[in-house]
């Protein structure tokens, strides 16, 4: 999946969650301000990574609502991992010795 693809998917999920009658009001005004984020085509990681932050105090209190709760899941691993994987391979040398 392209960049874009999937940037435009992320615009559809957060459309989709925007309407959702479930949502508390609180989630609503910081999902909708990542999406017109995201159509004004700011830098997507910062963008989903500034929504993933404002929304783990909810996350923490358990305040999040059923449809964002999946949603905050998904968020709060993309880049994750080839940002650990960079972690592991600066630390082998230490651990291992020079390789």
């Amino acid at each position: 999946m392209s960049k874009s693809e999937e940037i435009e998917n992320m615009v559809l999920k957060l459309y989709d969650l925007v309407l959702n009658p479930e949502i508390k009001e609180k989630e609503r005004i910081l999902l909708i301000d990542a999406k017109t984020c995201l159509e004004k085509g700011q830098y997507y990681p910062k963008v989903i990574n500034n929504l993933e932050r404002s929304l783990r105090p909810l996350a923490i209190r358990g305040e999040l609502s059923k449809p964002v709760s999946p949603f905050y899941m998904e968020i709060s691993t993309i880049g994750k991992f080839e940002k650990e994987l960079g972690r592991g391979m600066a630390s082998a040398p230490i651990t291992f010795g020079h390789l």
